[in-house]
């Protein structure tokens, strides 16, 4: 049986490839070992492991470099360094959340200057193709500061630079691309994005993600009225409109600050990244794929590798079974995603730290007998 192990990071607990390395031990422990051949595919969606996952995929190495977190700290963080003169950037690892104390996020003051540290750093190591992962930010600014990083030119009405975080973009006055479009001008930028949201509203970047980087509720009305205000300015002096751009809202609007000014390509980061690794040739002869991911729920859907997976390999008429932290028990969910069939790894009612603890023995034992399992009809 020729079986494809794809599944996303394990988020807290497991890397893409430590995933695909523990359900490849389960299935070879199981009865299913005399008759099975593995296809290792470890996914990305933009969000935890791009950075890995692609350079793994496609080969590279990472290259550390001074920048500032998303509190304008002083830090070191990665990019990757691919072939034929591309790279990739995490945005986590320059303006991520969880490098910022919790009683310390506050989108208000929160920059993703940092990122646009790491991009020019890549174009001046010589990238003309760059991707950028979007999943983790911090910030809720529409990409201003990695705009300030590249040479965008944010001002106030006096002709000033405007501070950076959600409450400097409420300043902003003009803009003017010109030395960013120099830098960048023989550059293509995609954005690898795992949710489709717009810019403002009730499901754009404040409202919905703007909580989990620390909104308070008046932040959340504030900041979303601010990226309406950027988004009239971008209108207004590049000529692009971005307010209701599907998937303008991710990252805090970052995709809606670079889409706006540089002309970057947004696109959903499990299918590209699918496409990057040369996934769907592998699929060929391919009898199972089994994915998986931290936990699986109506949020799957939308651009994540566990829908993408389960959309490509749907159709091929090849049935794909997700083995997860969580699952949640909807079945019509389970159906938009795309899966045959999907299993909770924990084996009981555990605390999250612990059950994250025993993640690589979990994994590994639900796919012995997932193992076990196909193994019956052979």
């Amino acid at each position: 049986m020729r079986i494809a192990i794809a599944p996303n990071a394990f988020r807290g607990s497991l890397t893409a490839q430590q995933a695909v390395d523990c359900i490849s031990t389960g299935l070879r422990q199981s009865h299913l070992r005399d008759n099975l051949e593995i296809v290792s595919m470890p996914l990305a969606d933009g969000g935890d492991g791009t950075l890995e996952t692609i350079m793994g995929g496609l080969g590279g190495h990472p290259v550390t470099v001074p920048v500032v977190n998303a509190l304008s700290q002083p830090i070191e963080a990665a990019y990757g360094v691919l072939t034929d003169h591309a790279a990739v950037v995490e945005m986590a690892r320059a303006s991520g959340v969880e490098q910022i104390p919790r009683d310390a996020r506050n989108p208000m003051l929160t920059t993703s200057y940092g990122t646009g540290e790491l991009i020019r750093a890549a174009v001046q190591q010589g990238s003309q193709r760059l991707y950028i992962g979007l999943g983790g930010s911090a910030c809720v600014e529409g990409g201003a500061g990695c705009l300030q990083a590249l040479g965008v030119r944010l001002l106030d009405a006096s002709g000033d630079e405007i501070p950076r975080g959600g409450a400097g973009l409420a300043q902003l006055a003009r803009i003017d691309v010109s030395a960013a479009k120099e830098l960048l001008r023989d550059v293509q930028i995609t954005l690898l994005s795992d949710v489709t949201n717009p810019l403002c509203g009730a499901l754009g970047a404040a409202r919905v993600f703007g909580p989990q980087k620390g909104a308070t509720p008046e932040m959340v009305a504030q900041l979303d009225s601010i990226l309406a205000h950027f988004a009239a300015i971008i209108r207004r002096d590049v000529g692009v409109d971005v307010l209701n751009v599907a998937g303008a809202g991710a990252a805090g609007g970052f995709s809606a600050g670079l889409y706006g000014c540089l002309g970057a390509e947004i696109a959903p980061g499990g299918a590209r990244i699918i496409e990057l690794l040369g996934y769907v040739e592998k699929l060929a002869g391919v009898d199972l794929v089994i994915t998986g991911e931290g936990k699986l729920d109506s949020q799957t859907v939308g651009g994540k590798a566990v829908q993408s997976i389960a959309e490509i390999a749907g159709k091929r008429q090849i049935p794909v079974v997700a083995i997860a932290g969580s699952v949640e028990p909807n079945s019509e969910v389970m159906q938009r995603i795309g899966l045959t069939a999907a299993y909770s790894l924990v084996p009981g009612a555990y605390p999250l730290d612990e059950a994250l603890s025993h993640a690589a023995e979990w994994l590994t034992f639900a796919a012995e007998q997932l193992g076990n399992t196909l193994a019956l009809k052979i």
